[in-house]
């Protein structure tokens, strides 16, 4: 995983250095395992691979807080996403642009979903897949795009100067760089999204929302990741 000079960011460091450690064990607990059943040295493998997953999404997260800016309001708010009243004045402001200049802007809403993504389990788990996906964002976005903590769950971005087609292109560089995590250190993350864009889709708030919470749903319930809202009726 690079930032947008080229160089490793300090997330992507983190999981190669975790999956590093864990390619180590494995070797070892192979060398000793070697004249035994394939059975328990796989069942040790999936352990192994499950615990250092947790723990790289915990050092990402660990990364992530340090990084960020510290919040202007709410300590405890989400420290890698701006304040969720921060993201309606903003999309207002957007559409306000739109309608003077005719500039365009992508909203995405993602929907992030893995082991202990929920409030019911147990560990703060969700808070720490948000962690992982907030790190992602900051590392796949461009520096004009403002990414939000919605509610639950649920994380938006707001990408100026942008149509659906870069909206989407957006959503696939976030899911290349969950794989890359996933392929380096077992941390299953799994995201729905849905984009729409103004004009495209819509001028006002709510239906820009909904359509792209619209969008995301029927992204999941069909098994695709991404999924782009309906156009605006002429």
């Amino acid at each position: 995983m690079t930032n947008g000079a080229g160089s490793e960011s300090p997330a992507g460091q983190v999981v190669r250095e975790v999956s590093g450690l864990q390619a180590a064990l494995l070797a070892r607990l192979r060398e000793e395992m070697r004249d035994g059943d394939a059975a328990p040295f796989a069942d040790a493998a999936q352990k192994l691979a499950e615990e250092f997953g947790s723990v790289a999404a915990t050092a990402v997260a660990a990364v992530s807080t340090q990084q960020a800016p510290a919040p202007a309001v709410a300590p405890d708010e989400h420290a890698s996403l701006f304040q969720p009243g921060h993201m309606r004045r903003r999309l207002e402001q957007l559409i306000e642009t739109n309608k003077r200049y005719g500039h365009p802007f992508g909203l995405a809403v993602f929907d992030v979903d893995g082991p202990g993504a929920r409030d019911d389990e147990p560990d703060g788990g969700q808070e720490t897949m948000l962690a992982v996906v907030g790190a992602a964002l900051r590392d796949s976005v461009r520096l004009v795009d403002e990414a939000f903590r919605l509610e639950e769950d649920a994380l938006c971005v707001l990408a100026p100067n942008q149509t659906t087609v870069e909206g989407v292109q957006m959503a696939e560089r976030l899911l290349r760089m969950l794989d890359e995590l996933e392929a380096a250190g077992g941390l299953r993350i799994g995201i729905s999204v849905g984009v729409v864009a103004c004009p495209e889709h819509g001028t006002d708030a709510e239906e820009l929302l909904r359509k792209a919470d619209e969008a995301m749903w029927r992204a999941r319930a069909l098994g695709q990741p991404v999924g782009v809202g309906t156009l605006q009726d002429r």
